[in-house]
């Protein structure tokens, strides 16, 4: 029997154990996950895609140092630029490859960030999600409001305090030079002002406070990761516009992400739980969305 694609992604037992235990901490004892993850979905995502360019990196590397041996020990010239278009070759394959796995992680993200808020939350945790996204958008009129502010102040600051030194120098050169003020007056006081100015711009920099990352595969963990695997082949079998070979590929590249995961569970699946903060609780007991999105 020919498998369909819902068939051609199997999550192995222990990560299936991941999902059936977080639902019931969820569900049945009214916890949400403490947010952002330890390890979020994006990090687990950089160190998976890390892993596949290493091995490339590596081998483009003694390629081409291979390549600098030949051209040093005067090989024959036929065998010489043979050798040299089969090296151009292999490098051209590693940075096709390489490409292939960045533009597959950079893809997971960024349909995780659009499958979450629709697909991959329990009724439990939509409120704690809301929250989040409230956070968010504040810290950015906040971290907006913060630069125009300090841009105002420190231009009448820069104004008063370059006035005052032009003052100052003034009444100076009019206590050296009584008769001789008006002709240096306009070169010192746009001299003074540029100084100040960069003074004072310099001393703008402060550290930035914490801020929540504005894309929730930053905040989120490898348990909603797994979530969407869950999901993902209905999703790409009712799409009409991906081919067989090309929904093989995909699955292909898939299934080794999560045997990744499966290896490093250890380092990846490091959520805890607390209980939900005012505002952020739905009441204890699974909604009909707790089930469908866990696959129970």
């Amino acid at each position: 029997r020919k498998r369909t694609v819902s068939e051609r992604l199997t999550l192995p037992f222990n990560l299936k154990t991941v999902l059936v235990q977080e639902w019931e901490v969820i569900t049945q004892c009214n916890m949400v996950h403490k947010l952002p993850s330890e390890v979020s979905v994006r990090e687990a995502l950089n160190r998976y895609l890390e892993n596949k360019l290493a091995p490339l990196r590596e081998k483009k590397e003694e390629e081409n140092i291979d390549g600098d041996k030949m051209a040093t020990d005067g090989a024959g010239s036929d065998k010489m630029q043979s050798d040299e278009s089969l090296s151009k070759h292999k490098n051209t394959k590693c940075s096709v490859l390489g490409k292939e796995w960045i533009d597959m992680v950079e893809n997971i993200a960024l349909f995780f960030d659009q499958c979450l808020p629709i697909h991959l939350l329990f009724e439990e945790e939509r409120s704690q999600y809301k929250s989040l996204r409230r956070q968010i958008i504040a810290q950015s009129r906040n971290s907006a409001a913060r630069a125009s502010s300090m841009a105002t102040d420190d231009g009448s600051k820069t104004a008063i305090q370059g006035k005052k030194l032009v003052e100052n120098l003034v009444d100076s050169i009019r206590e050296k030079h009584p008769f001789n003020i008006q002709s240096g007056t306009t070169a010192n006081a746009s001299i003074v002002t540029a100084s100040e100015s960069s003074v004072s711009s310099s001393n703008l920099k402060s550290p930035p406070p914490k801020f929540l990352p504005g894309r929730m595969s930053e905040i989120y963990g490898c348990e909603h990761l797994l979530r969407l695997f869950v999901r993902l082949p209905a999703v790409v079998a009712a799409s009409p516009t991906i081919p067989e070979m090309e929904s093989r590929r995909i699955f292909s590249k898939l299934g080794d992400l999560v045997r990744y995961l499966q290896k490093h569970q250890s380092q990846l699946f490091c959520s805890s739980f607390r209980r939900p903060l005012a505002g952020e609780s739905r009441g204890i007991g699974g909604g009909g969305g707790s089930k469908k999105v866990g696959g129970k």
